[in-house]
């Protein structure tokens, strides 16, 4: 049988049939491949890009993550869990969630927030559930003002490609950007029903002011609204605290829209804008922090990936029965093999698998340069977490500084603000924002 070598032309100069086969080789799965024709990662990309909705102006709040530690668990390190790293992946987690709702390019404001008691229309809340440096799993939900959940308790997470930190990694590219990417489009998805309503109220509206009917609110007027409501009710419950009532289910319910044309409802408006500003400046200093910390946070993602990835692959030979190797785990499986009960039998392997960590981790902890770097989380962390900078406010010439972690400072903020509005002589413009 003749061969013939095929080329570029010979390619062109056969049938349809042939030159689809030549044309197809370059989906085969095996082999090498030339830079064009590989698959690009899906972290490789910050996001898509979304269709601006026609909405009324949003706040967008991200709460700082819980990042789930229990302090008197003194094995937290034998089962991959650094306090030092995760206090610092709560606020790292919400600050690059942030920057993935700000890319939906649908909100006014978009910030990182202390606590779900900062004045917003919509809240991002969320809990580290896991993060190994090859994994982050986390549980989020999306409420609004009133109350009312958009998005319920749900779990999303990623797990980072072998080798992505080699093929893919440049400075600032985040190996769980895929994670950020999907709870932003989850928000987007859950906008779009809102908007769709908004725009169905809106137009409906038209036909009752034809009518000489009053117009009714859509969903997202009702939040941005309720948003104004409570913070009036904040300063002022004996004139606004009948505005809105708690319902059945818990929430705010608008019982009536107060006149905003009058003195004492923009007296409100220009204590809240005040209140607001306050909250911006807990969103840039956590800005500040994601800045000096993002560098060792990504170097630590690499130089840990390979033991984390180790240890679940440790536990899953576990899981299947299989020894990994060394004296004191190869004797954990022949213990967990001579249990007389399956319950003791896994209970036996967990805790092999739980040695064999602690034998990774502490071969990781003795690195230098691991330590050093925990060790910057740690001054970190405690900086943003235990004690956050002191914010200082300059109030008809004298200084009031709000200290403590920064939940706290912002409650005591909230209590210096009540007391501010209290006095009739004071104006907000009176308050002034130190910011160091």
């Amino acid at each position: 049988m003749k061969h013939v070598a095929l080329n570029k032309r010979t390619c062109i100069a056969f049938s349809v049939v042939t030159t689809f086969a030549c044309i197809s080789v370059f989906a085969v799965p095996v082999g090498p491949k030339l830079p064009q024709e590989q698959a690009k990662p899906a972290s490789s990309t910050i996001g898509p890009t979304y269709e601006q909705l026609d909405i009324p102006a949003l706040d967008f709040a991200v709460v700082v993550f819980d990042p789930q530690l229990d302090e008197n668990d003194d094995r937290m390190r034998e089962k991959g869990v650094w306090p030092e790293v995760r206090k610092t992946e709560s606020i790292r987690s919400a600050h690059r969630i942030k920057e993935a709702i700000e890319r939906l390019n649908q909100f006014d404001h978009v910030t990182v927030a202390p606590s779900a008691t900062v004045s917003s229309d919509l809240y991002l809340r969320g809990k580290i559930l896991e993060s190994t440096s090859e994994e982050m799993k986390i549980r989020w939900n999306l409420i609004d003002a009133r109350g009312f959940e958009w998005i319920d308790w749900k779990t999303s997470d990623h797990k980072v490609a072998l080798g992505w930190h080699q093929r893919f990694y440049e400075p600032g590219k985040d190996a769980f950007q895929p994670l950020w990417n999907e709870i932003a489009r989850d928000v987007y998805a859950r906008l779009k029903d809102f908007a769709k309503n908004h725009a169905e109220t809106v137009k409906r509206n038209e036909s009752r002011n034809s009518r000489g009917q009053a117009a009714r609110l859509s969903r997202l007027e009702e939040i941005t609204h309720t948003r104004d409501l409570v913070l009036a009710r904040f300063f002022a419950p004996a004139l606004y605290g009948d505005t809105i009532k708690v319902n059945d289910r818990d929430q705010w319910e608008i019982s009536y829209l107060p006149d905003p044309t009058t003195e004492e409802w923009l007296r409100t408006q220009a204590f809240a804008r005040k209140d607001q500003e306050v909250a911006f400046l807990y969103d840039k200093h956590y800005a500040g922090f994601f800045e000096k910390v993002n560098p060792n946070y990504e170097k630590w993602l690499n130089e840990v990936y390979p033991y984390a990835r180790e240890m679940r692959l440790e536990r899953r030979r576990y899981r299947v029965e299989r020894a990994v190797g060394g004296v004191i785990l190869a004797a954990t499986a022949v213990a967990a093999a001579n249990a007389d009960s399956a319950e003791e039998r896994d209970s036996t392997l967990a805790v092999g698998s739980a040695v064999g960590g602690g034998l990774i981790v502490k071969s990781l902890i003795d690195r230098a340069d691991f330590k050093e770097n925990l060790g910057l989380f740690d001054e970190m962390s405690q900086s943003y977490h235990d004690t956050f900078a002191p914010v200082n406010l300059e109030i008809e010439g004298e200084t009031v500084t709000l200290q403590g972690k920064a939940a706290a400072q912002f409650e005591r903020w909230r209590q210096v603000v009540h007391e501010l509005y209290s006095h009739e002589e004071t104006d907000a413009y009176t308050i002034h924002i130190v910011d160091d």
